[in-house]
């Protein structure tokens, strides 16, 4: 009696590859693939096929090139195999199986299966299986050759023999790139090294080596479709076999509205990993450093100022260079050399002579306390004096910005300070103050309405 024979690779898996590819990723979790394919045809209509796929395909964008044919038609087959429906549908049928461990193997009636679970009926007990430890199933029965993976297929017509060469251009979701940005304060926190990286990832199952990559910041338009949120790394960064990130960058052009990045390198992307490669060179930068407190009008507060590092992203500091979004790390160097972690921020887009700015954390020794003074509320008005004061117990000088934030239709009627007004409803009072320096801001604004 003739067998199908269901391989599950459950112990040892493998999956697929594909060489010679060009990725372009983008960060919305998708990516265009253009592949070189090649095949044997005879001279007249032909019937192709194409299956090295990756299982997160758009099935709508796939098209081919081939200049020496020409396409009569197109069918893209994802009916992919599904193990748990194949054996739902064979369910009281005799089956026969080989466990991973031992060269036995045994026979019964398959009863039921929910999740990696079978049940198989023998004449004398019944036996429940996982299937993490089953290397085969032979049913009884009409011989079945499953297909494991999406697969393409046209009718082409040419006056070639031999090989036909072309390229095959898709849209696949599952892959996604992040930069990520380490900076490495000096122990004088004036300046730093700036090390950028990009993090691609290829959440397929399908391994792409000794692919070109190409990497593009920007948003772009797309029609409405169910797209993952965004990848997150779940597995260790390695770079094809090496633990340390490559010594490999990318080059970087304009074109339009959009930044893309090439890397200079053909790269393997193992399916399901993560790899970390150089953005751009590490690079010695100038940055500044600003204690902000912030508060609302009646607000009362007693706390640790933050910390925002900036710096400008021109030629003259060493930069000059856009900036994808991507997360911001700081390090702070000892005057023994030791390198400490000191907080993370998200960087946005920032673009060529503009200022990069990031939260940092919150400041240990410069405290701020903020105390409504005094406060009266009228029909049509109402008035209110805010007293703030900021200690500076560092040993060094420092520069703190006190950002007010007031609605309605205000005034300041008096302050102890100068102040500008930033926008409708912020006040903001600019300090430097010594170390060991305590100061104190006090002023009064009043509101009116009809």
């Amino acid at each position: 009696m003739k067998k199908a024979l269901l391989l599950f690779l459950l112990a040892a898996q493998v999956f697929p590859q594909s060489g010679d590819a060009t990725l372009t990723l983008y960060k919305d979790g998708f990516g265009l693939v253009k592949q070189s394919v090649e095949f044997k045809v005879k001279p007249g209509r032909n019937a192709i096929r194409y299956a090295r796929l990756p299982d997160k395909i758009e099935s709508q964008s796939p098209f081919l090139s081939l200049p020496e044919a020409e396409i009569i038609y197109q069918r893209f087959n994802h009916n992919r195999f599904d193990t748990f429906g194949f054996l739902a549908n064979h369910l009281g049928q005799k089956v026969k199986i080989k466990p991973v461990h031992g060269w036995w193997s045994f026979k019964g009636k398959l009863l039921n299966i929910e999740g990696k679970w079978m049940t198989i009926s023998r004449w004398w007990s019944t036996r429940i299986v996982n299937l993490d430890e089953v290397v085969r199933i032979s049913i009884g029965g009409k011989k079945i050759i499953p297909s494991v993976s999406p697969e393409l297929v046209w009718e082409v017509s040419t006056n070639k023999k031999g090989d036909l060469a072309g390229d095959l251009i898709y849209i696949a979701r599952g892959f996604d790139w992040d930069a990520d940005y380490r900076l490495v304060v000096s122990p004088d926190e004036k300046a730093g090294k700036l090390s950028t990286y990009a993090i691609v990832k290829n959440e397929t199952n399908l391994t792409f080596s000794d692919s070109r990559v190409e990497l593009v910041e920007g948003e772009l338009r797309r029609i409405s479709r169910r797209t993952p949120s965004r990848l997150r790394m779940e597995r260790p960064i390695r770079v094809e076999g090496v633990t340390a990130v490559e010594p490999m960058v990318f080059d970087h052009e304009t074109l339009g509205d959009y930044h893309f990045y090439t890397l200079s390198e053909a790269l393997t992307v193992p399916n399901n990993e993560a790899i970390t490669v150089s953005l751009y060179p590490e690079r010695q930068i100038e940055f500044t450093r600003l204690y902000r407190f912030e508060n609302r009008e009646r607000s009362s507060s007693d706390e640790p100022l933050t910390v925002e590092l900036s710096f400008e992203n021109v030629e003259k500091n060493n930069m000059g260079l856009p900036l994808p979004a991507g997360s911001f790390q700081i390090y702070y160097t000892t005057d023994e050399g030791n390198i400490k972690f000191a907080g993370e921020d998200f960087l946005r887009q920032v673009a060529v002579g503009e200022k990069a700015s990031v939260i940092a954390g919150r400041a240990f020794d410069v405290l701020g306390n903020r105390t409504v003074v005094n406060y009266n509320r009228m029909k049509k008005s109402e008035e209110a004096t805010i007293q703030v004061e900021i200690k500076n117990r560092r040993k060094d000088r420092i520069a703190v910005q006190l950002r007010e934030h007031i609605t309605g239709d205000w005034v300041i009627r008096e302050s102890s300070h100068d102040y500008k007004k930033t926008d409708a409803q912020t006040v903001q009072f600019d300090l430097s103050l010594p170390p060991g320096r305590t100061e104190r801001v006090t002023y009064t604004y009043r509101k009116a309405w009809e």
